[in-house]
């Protein structure tokens, strides 16, 4: 039993962002395209273990496959991330320009008039605005155009991320019409796991009255997702962050926030421009842009839980954060949000979908669904906060607590175990096990700990915690006494 307890505990503990994905990173036959022609999608990621000869041969290999195959829309997929990886590699060098303009022009002449061919072009079409002589917002308008166009041509197979950016580009272009039908699409293809909907339904469920929320899309999209399709919560509003140098997207946000409008011009001429050496001095304008909402917004100002890291706060912004348990709240008058966190748990959050395995789509690896990361983290950073409280001061809330908080620090240690079991895959044990004896151990106690001994889960789980605190305090001031 002490053996379970303590595996248990230890698997907990494991950080998230860690944990082992069943990928065989060793077998990188789909990189290159086949002969017969069946080939598959790739991605960013599958390029990432790739050294630079490795690179300039999968380019290559891609080029000659569009020129034998100039139909094939996958194909012409694999080309772009395969030429785009190769000069990113090499530091985009001047031929990487003329690199660009061709694959525009083949594109063009391969596969017009395709849905692949209008979504690749949101992200290529900037080569034909590149010149002195190029209208400002030529690019702008041109990715919008292509949004539209590929909005119209979508396939039956279509991915959740690129709809998702399809809904990004309208929001940026104040498009409501088009965002509120690729919302409609998103949520009718059942391309968005209900674990996502859910844990955004509770975003949303936490914020203040008319709250404004500012993120990026790929935080608020999933939100726009339950105002507009669902109905609910559409009193919150929304700011995105990534579009903050727009100057027409600020100005018309601005303008129905009530808030004064910044002058980026103005900005620019006294800070001057960056370059690639200086870039992260663009944040300064972010950063300018965010604290400038929060001093003048008359509605709440709400952000990720996850965003006390993001680039684009100042740090006395920062310090005027507020955790409410899956949302930052701005208030530059302190308050009792450990009490606003209660609540939220006793009354507003809707918890037990949390009793149930997290499912979401597969994404970049080839073997099973990835888990919401964030997302967990943020559940049981605020179940381990509130946990001793309820212990003192409400025992049937600890339990119930306790066993959501269980459920979810076991889940991504649970789903790599049980494909591992499944598979008998030893190639991919997660941490903290080390052969297929500990994995049966594992899912024995997981199932036994739920059964009878959740309050000896969390009281090992505690011990952990505490050691884990004291190694850390130790290492980090070596010269102070040790018990």
């Amino acid at each position: 039993m002490k053996r379970i307890l303590s595996t248990l505990a230890l698997a907990a503990t494991i950080s998230f962002t860690t944990m082992a994905q069943i990928v065989d990173l060793h077998d990188k036959a789909y990189l290159h395209p086949r002969e017969d022609g069946k080939i598959e999608r790739l991605y960013g990621p599958d390029f990432h273990d790739c050294d630079t000869a490795t690179l300039a041969q999968l380019y290559q290999e891609w080029d000659e496959y569009t020129r034998k195959h100039p139909t094939d829309e996958t194909g012409w997929r694999n080309y772009a991330e395969a030429q785009r990886r190769y000069w990113m590699n090499r530091k985009w060098p001047d031929e990487s320009r003329t690199a660009d303009i061709n694959l525009v022009r083949r594109l063009k002449e391969s596969i017009p008039d395709t849905y692949t061919y209008y979504y690749m072009m949101i992200r290529w079409s900037a080569v034909d605005f590149r010149d002195d002589d190029a209208p400002e917002d030529g690019w702008k308008r041109a990715q919008y155009e292509n949004a539209c166009k590929a909005m119209e041509l979508l396939p039956d197979d279509v991915e959740e991320q690129e709809v998702k950016d399809l809904v990004g580009i309208m929001i940026d272009n104040l498009d409501t019409l088009r965002t509120n039908r690729l919302l409609f699409e998103l949520y009718n293809r059942n391309l968005m796991a209900s674990g996502q909907l859910q844990y955004h339904f509770n975003e949303l469920q936490g914020m203040p009255d008319s709250a404004l929320y500012i993120g990026d899309t790929h935080d608020f999209i999933p939100k726009l997702v339950i105002q507009r399709v669902l109905g609910l919560h559409r009193d919150k509003v929304f700011y995105n962050q990534g579009s903050c140098f727009d100057k027409s997207y600020n100005a018309k946000c601005f303008k129905l926030l009530g808030i004064p409008e910044l002058d980026f011009d103005e900005w620019l001429r006294i800070h001057g421009t960056w370059t690639n050496e200086d870039w992260y001095r663009q944040f300064d304008w972010d950063k300018k842009v965010v604290q400038h909402i929060c001093d003048h917004s008359t509605r709440p100002v709400c952000f990720s839980a996850n965003g006390l890291s993001s680039d684009w706060l100042t740090d006395s912004l920062r310090a005027r954060l507020y955790n409410e348990g899956l949302t930052l709240r701005y208030s530059a008058t302190p308050y009792d949000n450990f009490a606003v966190k209660r609540r939220n748990i006793d009354q507003r959050y809707h918890l037990e979908y949390l009793l149930y395995p997290f499912q979401a789509k597969p994404k970049w690896n080839r073997s099973w669904g990835w888990y919401d990361v964030g997302n967990a983290e943020n559940y049981v950073q605020l179940l381990k906060d509130q946990l001793p409280w309820y212990k003192k001061h409400d025992r049937k809330g600890y339990e119930r607590l306790g066993h959501l908080f269980f459920r979810i620090a076991m889940n991504p240690v649970f789903s790599v175990a049980t494909q591992v079991a499944t598979n008998q895959r030893t190639d991919a044990l997660p941490e903290g096990l080390s052969n297929m004896q500990d994995v049966e151990i594992f899912m024995k106690g997981v199932e036994f700990m739920e059964k009878y001994g959740i309050e000896k889960f969390l009281e090992e789980f505690e011990k952990h915690e505490k050691k884990q605190q004291e190694a850390e305090a130790a290492e980090n001031n070596p010269n102070a006494k040790t018990k």
